[in-house]
């Protein structure tokens, strides 16, 4: 009888571990994977959001031989009050280099009483990224393509979010590149500012969102450790005759 109870107490203990162990190894992994990418992209760049932290960093700037500039044209007679109580205006947005109209943002909300890239909140960034290998280093500007209702009550879901790229070398040679949130290179993924979800990951957002008591040291991590001990322990015991 004393066997039987044993052997039920150790399957159970087996079960609870592999039952563990296979909620919590997904999310363990991904944590983990995203630390490795955020180590790998640290000693590859050197990437500079300008106006981190919302520092009102002008929108005239010069890199290289080249002249980056924004204007806007604003709505006459619209202007509103956002979900924050702040003054918006919807306004066209021109995004230039070296004179020339690179891309318009249409409609797009504007922050009165603001200065350079502060006025335009998340939607329009800009970036310096150093490849730490080559040496060479690029200007990016990084636009945000969709989600800006007129009067921003809604947020749009992220994996839905669309954005465009326009990096400018030292020799001048502009390229542009549309990414999305779902579907975006390792780069590209430290070129999206943080929003109200956070910083972008690469593999998890995880790691950004904001903390709870319990996440991620109590689930998954504690989690992944206790499942494989209690998997450990209880195929050890069941192995070992009585």
């Amino acid at each position: 009888m004393m066997k039987k109870f044993r052997i039920v107490g150790l399957a159970f203990i087996l079960l609870l571990g592999i039952f563990l162990f296979a909620v919590s190894i997904p999310v363990t992994s991904e944590l983990v994977m995203e630390k490795v990418y955020d180590f790998e992209m640290k000693n590859k760049y050197r990437i500079t959001e300008l106006n981190e932290m919302y520092k009102g960093v002008p929108t005239e700037y010069e890199f290289g031989g080249s002249k980056i500039d924004i204007y806007r044209i604003l709505k006459e007679n619209e202007s509103y009050k956002d979900p924050w109580d702040r003054v918006v205006v919807p306004a066209a947005i021109y995004i230039t280099v070296d004179s020339l109209t690179q891309e318009v943002l249409k409609d797009y909300p504007v922050e009165i009483g603001q200065e350079g890239l502060n006025q335009y909140t998340h939607y329009i960034s800009y970036w310096r990224v150093l490849d730490k290998k080559t040496d060479q280093e690029s200007f990016v500007i990084v636009l945000q393509m969709n989600g800006a209702k007129d009067r921003m009550e809604d947020f749009i879901p992220i994996e839905e979010l669309k954005y465009m790229a326009i990096t400018i070398e030292e020799d001048g040679t502009l390229t542009k590149e549309p990414f999305t949130y779902k579907n975006k290179d390792k780069l590209q993924t430290k070129l999206i500012p943080p929003m109200y979800f956070g910083g972008a990951g690469y593999y998890t957002d995880d790691w950004n969102s904001y903390p709870v008591f319990y996440f991620p040291y109590l689930y998954p991590f504690l989690t992944t450790i206790l499942g494989i001990l209690f998997i450990y322990t209880a195929v050890k015991k069941l192995r070992k005759p009585v």
